[in-house]
């Protein structure tokens, strides 16, 4: 067996792992876009949200089953996987996106007992870092609960906290721009949505979903409308990953 059957090997197993929790509390498992080996920085979410793309467990199994993926939706998704691959990763460098529990639930239900249930999922989630990750990868905490929680539970990595990408946060990242309001507006010509759809398609495209959800991702992201509030989003990524990209290039 080749270094890549037995990491899709043990990623699957893992993943197995993470199905069989996720149904123990009630939840469906939504599965993340699977890397294609160890990666140089790994960005920790909350948990996959039901409501936009899938109203029930039922809808959502129907839909996993033919291919649909997390992270692979919305344009906050998509704002995220565009800023990972041009202002985090370097030449031949990769990320993967995860969630610190993988049982999809509606927004208004996933504060309920959340530090409990991040609990019962930390040793899996040592597990897929201990997995998908290089040993000197970057860690990234997207939003101040993922953090926190590594921070509780003494995780064992550096990690870095950045805001999270969901519009409640929408405060968060018009504070990121005091003081930098000057470079802000030199930023807001670099990026255009024409830019982010192409970062959809080629996101799209690498986790292999089929055409149907690959077009109606696409569709969704081109109605969109790139907001001052999502190009503040986008700045704060920019300049939190480059600080970490610099920090890591500079070891």
């Amino acid at each position: 067996m080749t270094l890549d059957q037995t990491f899709r090997t043990t990623y699957r197993a893992l993943e197995a792992r993470m199905q069989t929790l996720a149904e123990a509390e009630g939840d469906f498992f939504l599965p993340n876009p699977e890397p294609e080996g160890p990666v140089q920085y790994v960005l920790i979410c909350m948990e996959p949200s039901l409501g936009r793309w899938a109203r029930s467990a039922d809808e959502a199994r129907t839909r996993v089953e033919a291919g649909f993926r997390n992270f692979l939706y919305s344009l906050e998704d998509f704002i995220l996987h565009f800023c990972a691959r041009r202002y985090l990763c370097g030449p031949a460098q990769h990320y993967h996106v995860t969630d610190l529990s993988k049982g999809a639930m509606l927004v208004n239900r996933a504060g309920l007992g959340r530090v409990a249930r991040y609990d019962r999922w930390y040793a899996l989630l040592q597990d897929e870092i201990d997995l998908v990750a290089t040993p000197h990868a970057g860690i990234i905490a997207v939003g101040n609960d993922v953090a926190q929680h590594l921070e509780r539970r003494g995780f064992p990595r550096p990690f870095t906290r950045v805001l999270h990408y969901s519009g409640q946060a929408g405060r968060a990242r018009h504070d990121g721009i005091v003081g930098r309001e000057a470079s802000f507006e030199a930023f807001r010509d670099s990026v255009s949505l024409h830019d982010l759809i192409a970062t959809a398609e080629a996101v799209l495209t690498e986790a292999r979903v089929p055409v149907t959800i690959r077009d109606e991702a696409l569709s969704g992201v081109a109605r969109s409308q790139l907001t001052t509030s999502r190009l503040e989003l986008l700045f704060n990524y920019k300049v939190a990953f480059e600080a970490i990209r610099d920090a890591s290039s500079s070891h």
